[in-house]
């Protein structure tokens, strides 16, 4: 298999845009997450540079990576960008049985690729990657992690009784608000979430606001909030990301309360009507966020950070990281 990896001349990277482009229509993980204006655009929010990595076989394309990586003194590091919870990974095709056990699949080929490129690797596979014994196999780290998906044509009578108690007892104070320059207001919400956490953002509120923009602009996002009807405040907001038939709890943001959940119950039916059939909440591995999620009647779905370093000093550091969590 040959490969290649634009990180120097323009007319590489050009070339590998266009093969990039044409091997994402053709695979069968088709998330926001893996096309190319997105990763741009939030590497460069982040102060990241980005790396496009294809392998292929008899002038085939088979498989890819687009890494967002940045250097850590001598040493180049390839890690998964803020609020991108699934790393720009596609292959051609599913991996066959045979193949896997043969250790010639395009999914190796492309791991070896990445090993070369970089001493220390962090990615966040999709959850359709369910079969992480090419990973294993080539020593890299594996680590479970989880979301909660949930149908969009369900409704309260699938949530938890608390759940649905809070919406229906809420709904009437709220107004539904859609549409594109709504994502500003959920961006200011997630600030103050962090804040309320006391932790930092992970994107700076003016960089977030123009990735909401452009995503809205490209059809990628749709932006939902709700509105108390007696003091007009917007109290709760998410901004959406979608791919095909799924939906993608992406930038989100409210004030204590029933507001998310009101928003939670108001919006879903429109992401259904719209031909969003499953709705990803984005992560269960904090306690009480997972709760809250779990309740609107949703299907934990695990998927996997894979991790790799190169150096034995790496290494060492890495241990050491994985075991402070």
């Amino acid at each position: 298999m040959n490969r290649v990896c634009p990180d120097h001349a323009a007319s590489v990277q050009d070339d590998a845009v266009e093969r990039w482009k044409a091997l994402r229509k053709t695979s069968p993980l088709h998330t926001p997450f893996s096309r190319l204006d997105y990763v741009r655009a939030v590497a460069s929010g982040a102060g990241l540079q980005l790396g496009i990595h294809i392998v292929s076989d008899n002038e085939q394309d088979l498989a890819g990576a687009a890494v967002t990586w940045k250097r850590r003194g001598p040493w180049r590091e390839a890690i998964v960008p803020p609020f991108t919870p699934f790393s720009a990974l596609i292959l051609r095709d599913s991996l066959n049985p045979s193949g896997i056990h043969s250790r010639t699949t395009p999914l190796e080929s492309l791991l070896a690729e990445l090993e070369a490129g970089y001493d220390r690797i962090h990615l966040h596979l999709d959850p359709e990657h369910t079969d992480v014994r090419p990973v294993q196999w080539r020593r890299w780290t594996t680590r479970p992690l989880y979301t909660y998906r949930l149908r969009t044509a369900d409704g309260p009578e699938t949530w938890s009784k608390g759940t649905a108690r809070t919406f229906r007892s809420g709904k009437d104070a709220y107004d539904l608000l859609e549409g594109n320059g709504i994502g500003s207001a959920t961006v200011l919400l997630a600030a103050a979430s962090y804040a309320r956490q006391r932790r930092k953002i992970p994107l700076d509120t003016g960089t977030l606001e123009t990735l909401v923009r452009n995503a809205e602009s490209t059809g990628m996002a749709s932006s939902f909030a709700v509105r108390r009807r007696d003091s007009g405040d917007i109290q709760a907001g998410i901004v959406a990301l979608r791919s095909n038939q799924r939906g993608y709890y992406w930038v989100v943001g409210s004030i204590p309360g029933p507001a998310m959940t009101v928003l939670l119950g108001k919006m879903l039916p429109k992401l259904h009507a719209s031909g969003i059939e499953e709705f990803d909440l984005m992560g269960a591995n904090t306690p009480t966020i997972a709760e809250f999620k779990r309740r609107f009647g949703a299907r934990l779905t695990p998927y996997y950070r894979i991790g790799f370093c190169k150096k034995p000093m790496l290494q060492w550091l890495c241990t050491l990281r994985e075991m402070r969590g």
